[in-house]
């Protein structure tokens, strides 16, 4: 059944930890911005208006995020290796790991991805960032890592085994916890 209005469409609303913002406000703005379109416009300038109202509702909704006081990925990256006494590379790439599997629920992420989150960070220049061998560090994090040789990282069931979709074992995980507990 097809919607009759844009308000039967649904709604849909960003939670920001206790926080609920409704995006309807921002989804009506770019329903008026259609209810402008004339029947002398042509498709292209129709679309050009849609493309813009999106984009502009976009902006309010990120501008919403940031008034709310909602973290960015690099700060809070940083505080929790700050907090946990998380400093060596090695270590800094297995929680990048960690952070971006738990917290942003990324299934596959590049090594650039995790160079751009530890730059985030804010603990390290750029340049500095730029010569780790992130990828050496994930190869070794495989092979072994903790006293009894078992592995920090493994390769998930049913996935490439390819370093963009490693995932923390037990014992990488235990690692993370003994250098919070041992700061």
């Amino acid at each position: 059944m097809a919607a009759d209005s844009p308000k039967d469409i649904g709604g849909m609303y960003l939670v920001l930890g206790s926080r609920d913002i409704n995006l309807a406000d921002y989804t009506r703005e770019a329903s008026d911005r259609w209810l402008k379109v004339t029947t002398q416009d042509t498709w292209s300038s129709s679309l050009s208006r849609v493309r813009i109202a999106r984009q502009e509702a976009l902006e309010s909704t990120m501008e919403a995020i940031r008034i709310s006081g909602f973290p960015d990925r690099g700060s809070s990256f940083g505080r929790l290796l700050e907090s946990n006494g998380i400093e060596e590379r090695s270590d800094v790439v297995l929680a990048a790991i960690q952070y971006l599997r738990s917290v942003e629920k990324e299934e596959r992420t590049q090594p650039r991805e995790l160079r751009s989150l530890i730059e985030e960070a804010g603990k390290w220049r750029k340049r500095s960032v730029g010569k780790w061998n992130i990828s050496l560090y994930i190869s070794r994090m495989l092979a072994g890592g903790a006293e009894d040789g078992s592995p920090f990282l493994e390769y998930p069931r049913r996935k490439p085994r390819k370093n963009g979709f490693v995932v923390l074992t037990e014992a990488g995980r235990d690692h993370l916890d003994r250098l919070s507990l041992n700061r």
